[in-house]
C-alpha cells in the first residue's frame, strides 16, 4: 500500500538521527515544520489486515448504508452513514449527526474511509 515507505515508532528528540542515517531511509516524512504522524490504531488496523504473504487486499468499493469516518475537511472525525452512491462524480452523499440535528451532504469518495 505505502511502497518506499517504512512506518517506526521512535522518540524523535534522542533518535532523530538514528533514523536518519539509517540505511535505505532518505528522510523522515514531514509537512512544513509538522512531522507526518499516523495513529497508533491505524497502524495496528493496517497491520491486523496483512495477509500470510505480507500483502493488504483494499475492498474499495462503498455500499448504501455503511458507516464512513470523514477523514479531510471542516466534517474530519465525524462518523456518517452512506445514502446514496453518486460514481459519476466519484462522490457519495452521507448522512450524519451535527448539532443535534440529521445533515446530508455530499462528500468525495477520496475523503471517507470506512468505519
Amino acid at each position: 500500500m505505502f511502497p518506499g515507505y517504512l512506518f517506526a515508532k521512535f522518540v524523535y528528540s534522542t533518535q532523530r538521527r538514528a533514523v536518519e542515517n539509517s540505511h535505505g531511509i532518505r528522510g523522515i516524512v514531514h509537512f512544513g515544520d509538522r512531522l507526518a504522524t499516523i495513529p497508533e490504531n491505524v497502524v495496528t488496523a493496517l497491520q491486523s489486515r496483512v495477509g500470510s504473504e505480507g500483502i493488504v487486499t483494499l475492498d474499495c468499493s462503498i455500499k448504501i448504508g455503511q458507516s464512513v469516518q470523514i477523514i479531510d475537511g471542516p466534517f474530519q472525525g465525524l462518523e456518517a452513514v452512506v445514502t446514496h452512491l453518486l460514481s459519476a462524480k466519484e462522490r457519495i452523499r452521507v448522512l450524519f449527526n451535527f448539532l443535534g440535528r440529521a445533515v446530508e451532504m455530499e462528500v468525495p469518495t477520496e475523503k471517507v474511509l470506512a468505519a
